[in-house]
């Protein structure tokens, strides 16, 4: 099984599951806005429960599985290179602000 890593997020190829030929792979992320991200996504069928910092990622039949796979690699990219500040630091900022 092949992981394709990030700092923040790591997913594995998608394989086959199910008699219905659907597609699916793990992510693992430390964040729940990765998870949120890829829940809102319109080729995502379902994302199982975080367990570990770890969710099965189904993608839908509708949707190519490694076209998918992509899409949803460079948008999660791309929301890791936000950081994301505590409560604390974003109240400060909008006091200074």
């Amino acid at each position: 099984m092949s992981k394709h890593e990030n700092d923040k997020f790591q997913m594995t190829e998608p394989q086959a599951i199910g008699t219905r030929t659907r597609y699916a792979f793990w992510l693992t992320a430390h964040e729940d806005r990765f998870f949120e991200i890829v829940r809102s996504m319109g080729c995502v069928a379902f994302v199982s429960q975080p367990d570990n910092n770890c969710a099965l990622v189904e993608i839908s039949n509708q949707h190519d599985a490694d076209e998918a796979w992509h899409w949803i690699r460079t948008e999660l990219e791309e929301e890791s290179k936000f950081v994301k500040l505590d409560k604390i630091w974003e109240d400060a900022i909008s006091w200074l602000l």
